[in-house]
């Protein structure tokens, strides 16, 4: 496998309307399919089934991940012969108070391939949320997948492990808000030079109860430039092509990056940071 059809979806999930929502995500699933019948994953943004400010009814609204809301997705990602990655709130299947801010992945065959855990979580969402403890990768079709979930995109340290890890290609699902449009572009683009790694990331748009959110969608070779992109603010999708050997390319000519690491050096920034707080 060395190209892969992407896209990513940029919409406004109506708050705490899981069904609403789902619906609205297969009919994105099936427009994309139907104009870009080649397309092979599909992203969609941070929490996409609940909203974002769901405060206090994340507990209701979380479900496990054989719940009925991946359950839902995995039928459209049958149908349609789609691989999808979407965020969603987890709820932790033998401790049922305990919450995940959670991407999956499902293949095209309707299976769920695994899920992450958000492990930088932002604000308020420390009041609901659990954070995760790892980056896995998961090999698929289409190649080896690492996701992050919006906060993490700021630490250059989640982006490197998944890509010591091979992940193929990076996905970000996020929910950046207003009016912070400078610090999305600057790491979303950072982290795929930093690792000489293509990403797709997903924002969502509109607003819930107290943020808005931007969407600037972006899909994003491995220098960092912007191989198509939603700049506005109203739903819509992008669809391009990720060629896999371009990585290899350049991670073996100019930017030998991981070559000349020296990953020896590196605890020595955390642990001033330790020392000093």
């Amino acid at each position: 496998m060395m190209k892969v059809q992407v896209a990513a979806v940029q919409f406004q999930p109506e708050l705490n309307r899981v069904s609403f929502n789902l619906n609205a995500m297969a009919d994105w699933v099936d427009q994309i399919k139907a104009q870009h019948f080649r397309t092979e994953l599909i992203v969609f943004p941070e929490l996409s089934t609940t909203g974002y400010e769901c405060g206090q009814k994340f507990f209701d609204l979380a479900e496990p991940v054989n719940g009925a809301a991946v359950s839902f997705m995995q039928r459209v990602a049958a149908k349609y012969r789609v691989h999808l990655i979407f965020g969603f709130a987890e709820r932790d299947p033998k401790m049922r108070q305990r919450l995940y801010n959670s991407s999956v992945l499902i293949d095209d065959d309707g299976q769920v391939v695994g899920v992450y855990r958000k492990v930088h979580l932002f604000d308020t969402e420390q009041r609901y949320f659990t954070p995760g403890n790892a980056y896995p990768v998961f090999k698929t079709k289409i190649g080896t997948l690492g996701m992050m979930i919006c906060y993490d995109t700021f630490y250059p340290e989640a982006a490197r492990a998944l890509a010591l890890k091979q992940a193929d290609l990076i996905t970000v699902s996020t929910n950046w808000e207003r009016p912070r449009v400078h610090d999305w572009e600057l790491c979303v683009r950072a982290r795929a030079l930093d690792n000489i790694v293509p990403i797709v990331a997903a924002n969502r748009i509109g607003l819930d109860n107290r943020l808005e959110f931007f969407g600037h969608s972006k899909i994003i070779d491995p220098l960092g430039n912007v191989l198509a992109d939603l700049d506005h603010e109203r739903a819509g999708y992008i669809q391009a092509e990720i060629d896999y050997q371009q990585t290899r390319g350049l991670r073996n000519g100019y930017y030998s990056i991981f070559q000349d690491a020296h990953p020896e050096t590196y605890s020595e920034a955390w642990s001033v940071q330790r020392a000093t707080n």
